[in-house]
């Protein structure tokens, strides 16, 4: 009688391990991923921060696309406006603070800022013989 109540503790011991075991390794797996093992969203997860190419870079989440950096053009706006932010949400590079992205998609201070230089418009052409009618 002893013996099989020494084996049977055994065996849930033994159960016992085997199912802490597989917890720990599922716990550890839905940490480790962006849906945890019942598949729903995992609010602990991050994806590794890329790196930036650019110089005065840094990667940023959940930003709005048209509001996470300022642009070398509204240095040289005629007159202010307000800036309308989309809602959205990206994950990319965005310009540092204090920086500025310019024509050429780099992050420059707003001393390295070039203002826009826009093409004479053209002059009309008269008629040879003078003024157009």
């Amino acid at each position: 009688m002893t013996k099989v109540t020494t084996a049977c503790i055994l065996v849930v011991l033994a159960l016992c391990a085997v199912v802490l075991l597989a917890s720990a390794q599922a716990s550890s797996q839905a940490l480790a991923a962006p849906y945890g093992v019942s598949g729903y969203p995992n609010p602990y997860w991050r994806p590794t921060r890329p790196r930036c190419r650019g110089r005065n870079e840094v990667f940023m989440y959940c930003q709005s696309s048209n509001c996470g950096e300022f642009s070398c053009s509204i240095l040289f706006r005629w007159v202010y406006s307000p800036r309308i932010c989309n809602t959205d949400c990206v994950n990319r590079c965005f310009c540092k603070p204090g920086y500025y992205r310019n024509f050429k998609e780099r992050c420059v201070t707003p001393q390295r800022c070039r203002k826009p230089v826009f093409a004479p418009l053209p002059t009309p052409r008269h008629p040879p013989g003078g003024r157009p009618e």
